[in-house]
């Protein structure tokens, strides 16, 4: 049966995040056209739920069908902040508690408290923002930008898309930097970086920041760019 697709009246704020995880046939909702159908991710996270699949691991379970499902909608919609507070907060809020805390807490605010004996869960990973930064940050936008930022359209193999999130300090590092937006920058980072300590990747991210105000860097070919990863990764050492 195909689900339908929602977003928020109004951007969620931290203020009404816990009322809204509280009571969320409270939230003001609204259609989103065009429509994606959402049964296969559905049945999906059902599957994670009952494998009790939690942390790191749902990400490199969850990208590929997150980035197919919303791939065909447009860029205003994929941008607007308001459909990914719906799928965390309202369609499938477990999610992110089992993502960032292992456990779904008995209430909400619970899981947003210091020193419960869980992990401390940022309101961002069910809200983000409409920045680069912030589609960094909600558990899902994060999947799908990541995903989409890799990939061209030459791409189908989501093997190094998975492999990204094996890192979260790559995966921060990229979803932080307008480099990001250029496809094979993000590929041979993944590369050459995913498997590095994360103090050395953190290095040479920070450096190649620095040379993008000096060099283009989506002018450079793929060669070029692994070379000077290259440089990075021995300086980084």
């Amino acid at each position: 049966m195909r689900e339908e697709l929602f977003r928020l009246k109004t951007p969620l704020i931290n203020s009404g995040l816990i009322s809204a995880l509280r009571y969320p046939e409270s939230i003001g909702l609204e259609k989103v056209k065009p429509q994606v159908d959402l049964t296969d991710l559905s049945k999906l996270i059902d599957q994670l739920i009952l494998e009790n699949i939690k942390g790191s691991n749902l990400d490199a379970r969850l990208v590929e069908c997150v980035h197919k499902t919303f791939k065909p909608l447009p860029s205003h919609v994929l941008t607007d902040m308001r459909m990914w507070h719906w799928l965390c907060v309202i369609r499938y809020p477990n999610i992110p508690w089992l993502r960032w805390r292992g456990s779904i807490p008995v209430d909400p605010e619970d899981g947003f408290t210091v020193g419960t004996g869980k992990k401390h869960v940022p309101s961002l990973r069910f809200l983000g923002t409409s920045s680069i930064n912030g589609h960094g940050r909600n558990t899902f936008s994060r999947l799908f930008f990541a995903a989409d930022r890799m990939m061209d359209k030459s791409q189908s193999d989501y093997t190094l898309v998975k492999k990204l999130f094996t890192s979260q300090e790559l995966h921060l590092g990229l979803s932080d930097r307008e480099f990001s937006l250029i496809p094979m920058i993000n590929r041979v980072l993944t590369e050459k970086l995913v498997e590095l300590p994360d103090s050395k990747v953190r290095i040479a991210i920070r450096k190649l920041n620095s040379l993008g105000g000096s060099i283009c860097l989506d002018l450079l070919s793929e060669e070029q760019l692994e070379k000077l990863i290259d440089i990075q990764d021995k300086e980084a050492a």
